[in-house]
C-alpha cells in the first residue's frame, strides 16, 4: 500500500499519486493505460533500495479527473503535468523511468523541464519521429480505425498484436495488479487522447542531444528487432550513448520488477558517480 496519497491540480483537472519510501525522489510514468499501481512490485523493490517513489494516474485516467477546459491532449501537456507532480511533492530533482507512452512523456519533462530530472530512463518510446516505419503506420492506422466503431476491446487486442507475438515471459512470483478504474472507460479515454497525442508526438535530434546527458535509453532483452525497440534504439544513436538492457520486453518493468530493478539501481549509481 502507498504511504502517501493524493491529488495535484494540472491545467483542466487533476491527477492521483501515491509516493511509497523516504530517499531520492523516483517517478514512475506509466506506459499504455497503466494506473499509480500498474508497476507497484516494481515500485516496492526500489522503495526498499531507499527510494522516494512518486507514481500516479495519467489524466482522464481512472481516479485522475477532467474538466470541460481541459486543453487539447499532448505528450507536452503531459509533460506538464509531471512536472506539475514534481513540482508539488519535491524540491530536488528526480530519477524519472517511464515504458512506452511514459518514455515519450519522460522525454518532453526532461526538455521542457530539466531542472526536475537527474536522469531519465527512457524505455522504447513509441515514437514515428525516431523510426519511420510504412508497415507499423498501417498496423496503427488500422487500431485507429476499429476504435473510431467504438469497439474499443477489438481496438486493443489490434494494438496488442502488433509487430507479432512477443516474448516476455514473466520472472517468478512477477503479477500484474487489479485494475482499480473502468477498463472501458479508460481504453475510451486513451483511443480518443493519448493514442494520437503519442503518434504525432514530434522531439527534434537537436533537442534530444541537447539534453543528452540526462537521458538513458533502453530496450528489452526480449523484444529486439520490434518497433519499440528500434525506437530505442535510434534514441540511443542520437544521445551518443549506448543503449542499455531490460530485463523482458516492452512491458519488462511488469513482467520483471526485481531484474529492472536490479538494473535501474546500476543506472542510477553511475549517474551518481
Amino acid at each position: 500500500m502507498a504511504e502517501e496519497d493524493g491529488f495535484v491540480e494540472v491545467d483542466g483537472g487533476k491527477l492521483y499519486y501515491e509516493i511509497r519510501g523516504d530517499g531520492p525522489p523516483l517517478l514512475l510514468v506509466q506506459g499504455g493505460l497503466s494506473e499509480a499501481g500498474a508497476t507497484t512490485q516494481l515500485a516496492e523493490h526500489l522503495t526498499a533500495a531507499g527510494y522516494r517513489v512518486i507514481t500516479y494516474d495519467r489524466r482522464g485516467l481512472s481516479r485522475s479527473e477532467t474538466t470541460s477546459a481541459e486543453p487539447p491532449v499532448t505528450m507536452g501537456l503531459h509533460a506538464a503535468d509531471a512536472a506539475a507532480l514534481l513540482d508539488a511533492v519535491t524540491t530536488e530533482p528526480a530519477f524519472v523511468v517511464g515504458p512506452s507512452i511514459g518514455a515519450v512523456i519522460g522525454l518532453h519533462l526532461t526538455i521542457t523541464r530539466p531542472d526536475l530530472v537527474e536522469l531519465l530512463v527512457a524505455h522504447e518510446p513509441p515514437m514515428p519521429c525516431l523510426v519511420r516505419d510504412p508497415e507499423q503506420e498501417a498496423g496503427l492506422d488500422a487500431v485507429a480505425e476499429i476504435a473510431a466503431t467504438g469497439d474499443v476491446v477489438a481496438a486493443i487486442r489490434r494494438f496488442a498484436a502488433l509487430g507479432g507475438e512477443r516474448d516476455d515471459e514473466p520472472e517468478i512470483d512477477a503479477r500484474s495488479p487489479k485494475p482499480v478504474g473502468d477498463p472501458q472507460a479508460n481504453l475510451r479515454r486513451f483511443f480518443d487522447h493519448d493514442f494520437p497525442a503519442v503518434r504525432t508526438a514530434e522531439l527534434s535530434p537537436d533537442e534530444l542531444a541537447a539534453a543528452g546527458t540526462r537521458i538513458v535509453a533502453t530496450g528489452g532483452a526480449r523484444s529486439q528487432g520490434k518497433w519499440e525497440h528500434r525506437c530505442a534504439e535510434r534514441l540511443a544513436e542520437l544521445l551518443d550513448r549506448p543503449l542499455i538492457a531490460l530485463p523482458g520486453g516492452h512491458n519488462g518493468l511488469t513482467s520483471h520488477p526485481a531484474g529492472v530493478t536490479a538494473a535501474l539501481l546500476e543506472l542510477f549509481a553511475e549517474a551518481r558517480r
